[in-house]
């Protein structure tokens, strides 16, 4: 059976998570999980799912709603960036083994921020909230003090649009990329905005509601998450739509739902309103595994790694406010390798007797040769 095609096992989870889960994110080396929620944010080891020290919790900035990884400029870590109910977003950077809040900031005419991506290019931070704001922040270190603060770069507020994704457009090679920005009302806008003005380069509309986004830039396609018809893919290059996943509903009213590219974008995984996690083939929609949390209830939340080139997938229901909640794990299993078989030991006495055969063919050679030698001798 190919490595691709072979089951994904349950883990253990992260057991005592407060709250409900949110969002999660992996940093790019797939060492740390940083998960957020109604308790606000946490951190863990992925290697042992242990719990890692991290600055205070929720407190008037509400649930966490979004948590990315960044990998900065000048920065010999993963920075973890994080967005908030009530329009906080701050910023934790690791320091000898420990994490430490560097900045944070309420947006003007706060709401609950919804999405936000980085541009490791140029230190800039690109995010979005429920009513409508979009925002560019330049991230930069003073010189004097040493600190790493941010510099808004513009604020657009749009009309009607819902952002529910954002991210920088991984296409364009300047110094100040364009933006993408996707809507969940009036049939799924997408905006391209210039990343140093926020003017609109372009717009459309994938005639859907967009309650999630995805890209794989080096693929050239992106998966929209339709809340009520499950997620699709789409082309880069023309906008066009061609796979559509299929998960099923049981419940009438839809909730958007987390949709991330899997091993290395092979593979797309998508959460469910009925406790299952699936995982499909992108280029085929062949539906390759359903992943069980043991419930019934929405799974909304789903990330995905390659820990030390083994596919993992995490997710989490939302369910629970003031109690906790479990993060599961699941691992791609591996091929394993069958030792002293009959079969290898027939292999292994083969080699043996190939060997034993050039060791007396080159024996005789030399023994015939030394014969001719003699004879040669005493005849003269």
């Amino acid at each position: 059976m190919p490595v691709a095609r072979l089951p994904y096992v349950q883990h253990q989870g992260i057991a005592r998570h407060p709250g409900s889960v949110l969002t999660l994110a992996v940093t790019e080396n797939s060492t740390i999980l940083a998960s957020g929620g109604s308790q606000g944010t946490r951190l863990w080891n992925i290697a042992d799912m242990s719990v890692i020290q991290r600055p205070s919790g929720a407190s008037v900035r509400g649930a966490t709603l979004v948590v990315i990884w960044a990998r900065q400029a000048d920065e010999a870590h993963d920075v973890l960036y994080a967005g908030t109910q009530n329009g906080y977003f701050f910023c934790w950077r690791q320091e000898d083994g420990v994490f430490e809040e560097t900045f944070v900031i309420q947006m003007p005419e706060p709401g609950e921020i919804t999405a936000m991506a980085f541009d490791s290019t140029n230190n800039r931070l690109c995010l979005c909230s429920r009513n409508d704001m979009v925002q560019s922040w330049a991230i930069s270190k003073d010189p004097l003090t040493g600190k790493w603060t941010p510099t808004n770069i513009f604020s657009r507020k749009f009309s009607w649009l819902a952002p529910q994704a954002i991210t920088f457009a991984a296409f364009d090679n300047s110094q100040d990329r364009d933006i993408i920005v996707l809507g969940f009302h009036n049939n799924g806008p997408i905006y391209t905005i210039r990343g140093k003005t926020g003017e609109t380069a372009s717009d459309w509309s994938v005639g859907a509601k967009i309650g999630d986004a995805a890209f794989h830039w080096k693929d050239g396609v992106f998966c929209l998450d339709d809340p009520t018809s499950g997620p699709a893919l789409f082309r880069l290059s023309d906008q066009i739509k061609s796979k559509t996943y299929e998960i099923g509903r049981t419940r009438v009213n839809a909730r958007p739902r987390k949709v991330r590219f899997g091993e290395h974008g092979t593979t797309l995984v998508c959460g469910s309103d009925h406790g299952c996690v699936y995982v499909f083939d992108t280029r085929s929609s062949e539906k390759l595994a359903t992943l069980s949390v043991g419930s019934t209830e929405w799974v909304q939340v789903v990330a995905t790694a390659e820990v030390e080139d083994v596919s993992v997938i995490f997710a989490a229901q939302t369910r629970a406010l003031d109690c906790s909640e479990e993060i599961f794990v699941w691992k791609r299993a591996q091929p394993v390798r069958k030792t002293g078989t009959l079969w290898e030991t027939l292999i292994w006495i083969a080699k043996a007797l190939v060997v034993l055969g050039c060791v007396a063919f080159v024996y005789q050679n030399l023994e015939a040769k030394d014969f001719i030698i003699v004879q040669a001798a005493v005849a003269n």
